[in-house]
């Protein structure tokens, strides 16, 4: 929760609050554009509330491709979602009608808004203290627990999982295999520690997120020759069918040994389709090896394939 601020049962909302509303709002404002922020926007947009983001980095999504970040920015204001990035929300009070609060925009301007309710999604904390830490050999970063590759903390014996783990993102797929690895160490049975580049993200917005690896920038970044293949789903049969045409499928590789770095895709069905991105690089698969895979037509998964000839540009379908 933001300082100074409480959340309440009907204005001011975390996403506990939320799901106990007796009515849908007819205003909204929104502070952070992770993946919380933007699910509970997009849901509430199509039950008709009129919903404004305020987010202080300079993208929605920032964890994402920038490109899916700007492609969901796009099909959000299209849909009547207003998006105010690099700005920041102060002087938020409650009001006789909702909330308000003095938000000052990008381009430096102030402006004054209100709205029925205001939904914090600004992160999570972990809930690490009071639980017995003291005097043990537990590391902690900022609240969060530092762990071995096998989720054992300083502390032999003693082992974390899940939301209060350090360097892991918060969710419950990770939080299962985390615990898998766990209990496997303590029986003596053999495991293999979390990859934290095979992890999928998925953000379940209209249209959906699913990403695995690093971003086109991240890969840059890091040195290697990046090669990317993008592929549009309005170009694909079954987006035609399902008369859902926004976004693409997008893979970032290594030029050098056509190693998948990374997939990102924006579009119907988004977070089910990276199911194959995460299997391909959990298997070491290449650009190569996803080219020669046949895809059954009419699928959505198509569009996967297509990305992976269109990094070396042979789409046959753009």
């Amino acid at each position: 929760m933001l300082p100074g601020l409480k959340p309440d049962a009907k204005t001011i909302l975390t996403n506990i609050e939320i799901l106990d509303l007796p009515v849908i709002p007819k205003t909204m404002i929104v502070i952070g554009a992770g993946a919380v922020g933007v699910e509970f926007a997009s849901i509430f947009n199509r039950f008709g509330t009129k919903v404004t983001i305020v987010e202080m980095l300079p993208r929605i999504v920032p964890l994402e491709d920038e490109e899916v970040s700007k492609e969901l920015e796009r099909v959000f204001k299209k849909t009547g979602i207003r998006c105010e990035t690099g700005a920041k929300a102060e002087n938020i009070q409650k009001a006789e009608n909702g909330v308000k609060l003095t938000v000052t925009l990008a381009n430096g301007k102030q402006e004054q808004m209100e709205a029925e309710t205001l939904l914090v999604a600004v992160g999570r904390k972990p809930n690490s203290e009071n639980i017995g830490l003291e005097g043990t050999k537990v590391e902690l970063d900022r609240g969060f627990i530092k762990v071995d590759p096998y989720q054992q903390t300083g502390e032999k014996g003693v082992y974390a999982i899940g939301d209060v783990v350090a360097g892991t993102p918060l969710l419950a797929h990770v939080a299962t295999r985390e615990g898998m690895v766990a209990v496997a160490h303590m029986a003596g049975k053999p495991t293999t520690p979390l990859n934290k580049n095979r992890i999928p993200n998925a953000t379940y917005t209209d249209p959906g997120i699913g990403s695995v690896g690093l971003t086109e920038a991240q890969a840059r970044a890091q040195g290697f020759k990046v090669k990317v293949g993008k592929f549009p789903f309005s170009a694909n049969s079954k987006a035609s069918i399902l008369g859902s045409h926004e976004g693409f499928v997008k893979v970032v590789a290594d030029e050098t040994h056509g190693e998948i770095l990374g997939v990102h895709i924006i579009g119907p069905e988004a977070f089910e389709l990276v199911s194959e991105a995460v299997t391909a690089m959990e298997a070491e698969a290449t650009v190569e090896t996803m080219m020669a895979a046949i895809h059954a037509h009419p699928t959505l998964y198509e569009a996967m394939g297509e990305a992976f000839n269109n990094v070396y540009g042979l789409a046959i379908n753009v």
